[in-house]
């Protein structure tokens, strides 16, 4: 199992990730610690689904152009957990960037233990 971890408005967090998506194992919701930022955090095989297919799904949820001047809660940001998400969510932030118009504003910083409240959610198949 792996995990990965993106922050987004609350309607992305209840929309994303909770239909019996192929390879997801558990998802939690919750909040970085200090901000309102709601966090999806999920647990996957990567023999079903891949970091990058989770990349594709997560950009296609939610705009991640949006105004710099939202709160902090509705932006978009990608946690990554080591050295190869790190370069998957960099190549494709930067594969976006000839596809929108707008600047990219998706932020991608390392994951910590900094996120609060997490609560399973039942995945629906």
């Amino acid at each position: 199992m792996e995990r990965a971890v993106f922050g987004a408005s609350g309607f992305f967090s209840q929309k994303a990730f909770i239909t019996g998506y192929r390879g997801i194992e558990h998802v939690r919701l919750g909040h970085q610690k200090g901000t309102n930022l709601d966090i999806v955090e999920i647990w996957f095989n990567p023999w079903k689904v891949s970091y990058r297919e989770l990349l594709d799904l997560f950009f296609d949820l939610h705009d991640p152009t949006s105004i710099e001047g939202q709160p902090f809660n509705n932006q978009s940001f990608i946690f990554f957990s080591d050295k190869h998400q790190y370069a998957l969510a960099k190549q494709k932030k930067n594969e976006l960037k000839h596809i929108y118009k707008d600047k990219i504003i998706t932020k991608i910083t390392p994951a910590n233990e900094s996120i609060q409240g997490l609560k399973e959610i039942k995945l629906i198949s």
